[in-house]
């Protein structure tokens, strides 16, 4: 335990020690902050269109210039259609659609608009944002012009039968399991924060290995220290650094939010709010499972002795891991689907698996604790196995060992 104990905190401090680690932690954290801060700017004014010009006579006052060409004066009044689009607008009325093409072209209007009657026109624009909603607003609004024009030939009051559509039931939502559309935001950010730990973490682990090899420090660290306090340190090493840094970058978010969030409107509220059960399932599975490919990490780069032939050698557990991510992507559309009932009782995809169950799907206490088992059990088992194959492969030089030659020699031991 001592020897483990000196492995742990010496791999800690390299961790720690590394400003590499440091930098992207700290950049990791503003951009955390960033995205609860920026969008509630960028929310405030990408609502429209991208002209890509300076508009040199806009009205201070006004949301938008608008360009219009009505074709066949179908628009009775331009306040009015202001008004039904819920905007301030300043409109630059032209004479025909090359002179409201031109406009728009040289910036002096957001957009443009050629109208050849309430049913049929033209939208014109620059470069078209993601954000524009523009033409949709436009469009309701010459459509609640039609209905008015119709009703009012047909002798109805416009403004009674308007009041009639907007007359709504009311209506409650009683939940009694998992409400699946809104945990499905949280759920989808804890499954790619454990892909992202993964990715970065168990690189780094079968990096370490390999430079160690390579440089012949691991023939000293294996015949000093015993290799089940070597692998076990530095995969635990690895889950506690990648434990602090998560829970540095995820608390930067959160205290953002608790500032900022009125810009958000209350949009990321469900986000944010995450039920303490959900918490200890990621805690607990996501932690196992981090453990389980970091042994299966550690033991492959032991096989290589130069870090270039590790992504070769990493490559099938790398896939492994992706069917699991892709597996679980696709479980958050059916959380209760045989597909996502299955992976969570499979060690190598219960991680990402029985999270998606517990946050969004109907799962019994009886199949929390087996699954948690078999992944503690494939764990230890994977954990002693990549102790055995780090032992024997840091002592092999040359070309990379295959991992059944390894597994074969092993048993012949």
């Amino acid at each position: 335990m001592r020897t483990f104990l000196t492995v742990l905190k010496f791999e800690l401090n390299n961790y720690f020690k590394n400003k590499g680690f440091l930098l992207t932690t700290a950049v990791l954290m503003v951009l955390a902050v960033g995205i609860i801060v920026v969008p509630g700017i960028i929310m405030d004014r990408g609502t429209g269109p991208s002209s890509g010009g300076t508009k040199s006579e806009k009205s201070e006052e006004a949301d938008y210039t608008l360009a219009l060409f009505d074709k066949n004066a179908s628009v009775p009044d331009l306040d009015a259609l202001s008004a039904a689009m819920g905007m301030k607008i300043e409109w630059t009325e032209c004479t025909d659609a090359r002179q409201a093409e031109n406009a728009v072209e040289e910036g002096e209007a957001d957009a443009g608009f050629l109208v050849d009657d309430l049913l049929h026109y033209t939208y014109v624009v620059e470069n078209r944002s993601m954000y524009d909603s523009l033409q949709d607003t436009f469009s309701q609004a010459l459509a609640a012009m039609y209905r008015s024009q119709v009703l009012t030939g047909e002798g109805i009051d416009p403004a009674e039968m308007e009041s009639l559509y907007q007359i709504l039931p009311e209506s409650e939502t009683q939940i009694l399991g998992k409400d699946s559309a809104g945990n499905y935001a949280y759920t989808y950010i804890l499954i790619m924060v454990q892909y992202f730990l993964l990715i970065f973490y168990g690189q780094m682990i079968a990096t370490s290995v390999t430079s160690e090899k390579s440089n012949r420090a691991i023939e000293i660290l294996v015949t000093s220290v015993d290799s089940n306090s070597l692998i076990f340190g530095k995969v635990l090493a690895g889950a506690i650094a990648g434990l602090i840094q998560c829970v540095l970058i995820l608390g930067s978010a959160v205290g953002a939010y608790q500032i900022f969030g009125e810009s958000w409107g209350g949009l990321l509220d469900n986000v944010f709010d995450i039920p303490i059960p959900v918490w200890i399932t990621f805690a607990v599975f996501g932690m196992l499972g981090y453990l389980l490919y970091a042994f299966c990490f550690g033991m492959l780069g032991a096989l290589v002795s130069k870090t270039e032939d590790i992504s070769k050698v990493s490559m099938p557990v790398m896939m492994l891991y992706i069917i699991s991510f892709f597996i679980a992507i696709f479980g958050l559309n059916d959380s209760n689907g045989i597909l996502i009932r299955a992976a969570s009782f499979i060690p190598f995809t219960s991680s990402n698996g029985m999270l998606i169950r517990v946050a969004m799907g109907s799962v019994e206490l009886w199949e929390i604790i087996v699954s948690c088992l078999l992944l503690v059990t494939f764990c230890a088992g994977t954990g002693v196995l990549a102790a055995k194959i780090f032992r024997f492969g840091t002592l092999m030089y040359g070309n990379p060992v295959k991992f059944t030659t390894a597994l074969k020699k092993i048993r012949e031991k």
